[in-house]
């Protein structure tokens, strides 16, 4: 069972040696926040999410999830049948370099996807009768003072985080390094590299499909990549085409 707001609120406040009610609430918030650009936590995870694919289209909406963080995995699926294959989300400057114009390419089951905001952009214009099936991460936040932390493995980082941005509140900036350190670990300003108790909550965490996302991002080489194509009953099952 993780602590409640008010039991991390009172460990602070026995840290810091004066309470700010107000601040600490934004900054148990703010911990969640931190913690998820880092690392897709099993707890902010949505159960999969289906959206309508219009045909000819180059990419679909997902703004009826509010709150979105990231894209864990995607899927394309048929609406009416059994057949699916992943998407492969890119980010923008792989996309701007090897995607450009979606529409000059064929029509069919993209194969590459990538998220700008609300909206997730596809390779190609789209067949009939396809979804968009996503899992995603969305922020988590302290409804009040009885709420469980959000995320469970959490609770002890969003102790050390706002017992630091305390002391850093107070000028205390010395002590407020300390605990900082302590929460994020001594190469996380500067370098972004995970410690502390951050690391440690990444690690007791489950979620198999934060690799995939990580993944899924992976450059890919200056002369293209052969796709191996995997839609179960496809005409081109199991052949490969190469994406220049």
């Amino acid at each position: 069972m993780a602590d409640t707001r008010f039991q991390i609120k009172e460990i602070v406040e026995l840290n810091v040696g004066r309470s700010n009610e107000a601040l600490e609430n934004v900054l148990c918030n703010e911990a969640l926040k931190m913690a998820l650009i880092v690392h897709p936590f099993t707890d902010a995870a949505s159960v999969p999410s289906d959206f309508t694919l219009t045909e000819d289209a180059t990419s679909v909406s997902i703004a009826a999830t509010e709150n979105i963080v990231d894209v864990i995995s995607a899927r394309i699926v048929e609406a009416s049948g059994s057949l699916n294959t992943s998407l492969i989300m890119k980010n923008r400057f792989w996309w701007d370099k090897h995607i450009i114009n979606p529409e000059d390419n064929q029509k069919g089951w993209p194969v590459y996807g990538m998220r700008a905001k609300s909206v997730i952009h596809f390779d190609r214009p789209l067949e009939s009768g396809l979804e968009l099936r996503l899992r995603l991460t969305t922020e988590q936040t302290f409804t009040n003072d009885n709420t469980e932390c959000p995320i469970g493995v959490l609770d002890k980082f969003v102790i050390k985080y706002v017992t630091a941005q305390m002391f850093k509140q107070l000028k205390q900036f010395d002590v407020a390094k300390e605990w900082r350190a302590e929460a994020l670990g001594p190469y996380f300003d500067g370098k972004s590299i995970p410690g502390g108790l951050l690391l440690s909550a990444i690690s007791l965490d489950k979620a198999d499909t934060a690799e995939e996302m990580q993944v899924s991002r992976s450059p890919i080489s200056n002369g293209g990549t052969a796709i191996l194509n995997n839609i179960t009953g496809s005409d081109n099952y199991g052949n490969t085409e190469v994406w220049y």
